[in-house]
């Protein structure tokens, strides 16, 4: 299963920054959401009440994803985050995202692409805790894929809703290997865009981890501004309009800014970049946190809901007891104790 995620979401990232070289982007901004206006490249559509933008790459990457996994694990279950309904009425889009996926081993046949696609919806509804089932988010902030920012492909096998495999790869990942893969019990491991793995790699310990903090920070909420990594821990925080209701480590002290999606933020964590994550929401969508989790737990960390429990995905969406809360292996004690403390009211 692990040679497996590694391969497809390799296949994946390899389509993405292919697409990238050519795609119009357009500017940053903070959040994840896009106006309509901010759509330039002619190949992404707005999802109705959701603000958040879809391309070409999200559908061709589930399609391709879908029939590796198929081929490979024929009575596995799939869930994916997207379905073909859109492509089915904008040909022009269709068009795309088939040609993408048959030029990177998916369908090349109009029906089987459409079909392969629609598999994401195999979990719509049923309960996935007796099941084998992968989890696909084509691309996580498919807004930062539109902007030139970071993004994230994100694979995960559950069995009785308890991810056991995570695979999250960030194709324009300039300072760690691009591709994370953690097996339950057996740690996290990385791979190449492209090419056979994993890398004799280890993560080196990050400079705000040497570095001793006097925790919780005074209580004053007027002051001087605080520097994350110098003054006290870097911490990252989802969705950026809980940014005044979350500040674990005092008032001065606020989340650094990583754009975009919640899975950057594990890969973040993982990596030894952040010394904790919290999502500062309640009810969520399996595919946007079951590898994240899986891959900050196996890299050392911890990643559990608001109440220190651990965190099981039984279906498409699932809730959690004050959000979600992540540390790094990095992260102290009394960081964790204040990330967990700062997590919303259960």
């Amino acid at each position: 299963e692990v040679s497996a995620a590694a391969a497809a979401v390799q296949r994946a990232m390899q389509l993405c920054a292919a697409l990238a070289r050519d795609m119009k982007t357009v500017a940053p901004s903070l959040g994840k959401e896009m106006a309509a206006t901010d759509i330039s490249t002619g190949m992404a559509y707005i999802k109705p009440g959701d603000s958040t933008p879809v391309t070409a790459a999200d559908f061709a990457i589930q399609g391709l994803i879908s029939t590796m996994l198929q081929e490979q694990f024929p009575n596995d279950y799939f869930m994916g985050e997207e379905d073909a309904h859109d492509l089915r009425s904008n040909e022009e889009l269709c068009a795309l995202a088939l040609a993408l996926s048959a030029k990177f081993g998916g369908p090349s046949e109009r029906e089987a692409f459409l079909k392969a696609v629609d598999r994401g919806l195999e979990q719509n509804g049923s309960n996935s805790r007796t099941k084998r089932v992968w989890v696909l988010d084509p691309i996580d902030g498919t807004k930062g894929f539109m902007t030139g920012q970071s993004y994230v492909i994100g694979l995960a096998l559950l069995v009785d809703g308890d991810a056991v495999v995570g695979a999250m790869g960030v194709p324009n990942e300039e300072l760690n290997p691009p591709l994370m893969v953690a097996a339950k019990g057996r740690g996290l491991r990385w791979w190449p865009l492209q090419g056979d793995g994993p890398l004799t790699y280890e993560v080196p310990v990050p400079t705000w981890a040497q570095k001793e903090y006097e925790l919780p920070l005074a209580a004053a909420s007027e002051g001087p501004a605080l520097t994350a990594g110098e003054d006290y821990p870097p911490w990252l925080l989802s969705p950026q309009s809980a940014r005044s209701a979350c500040r674990p480590f005092g008032p001065l002290a606020p989340a650094s800014e990583l754009c975009c999606g919640a899975m950057i933020k594990y890969f973040a964590v993982a990596a030894g970049r952040a010394a904790g994550f919290v999502q500062f929401e309640q009810k969520l969508k399996t595919w946007d946190h079951a590898c994240g989790l899986i891959c900050v737990q196996e890299s050392g960390g911890r990643a559990t809901d608001g109440i220190d429990r651990r965190v099981l995905f039984p279906d498409r969406s699932f809730e959690v007891a004050g959000g979600v809360v992540c540390s790094s292996r990095w992260a102290t004690p009394e960081a964790r104790a204040l990330l967990l403390a700062s997590a919303p009211p259960r």
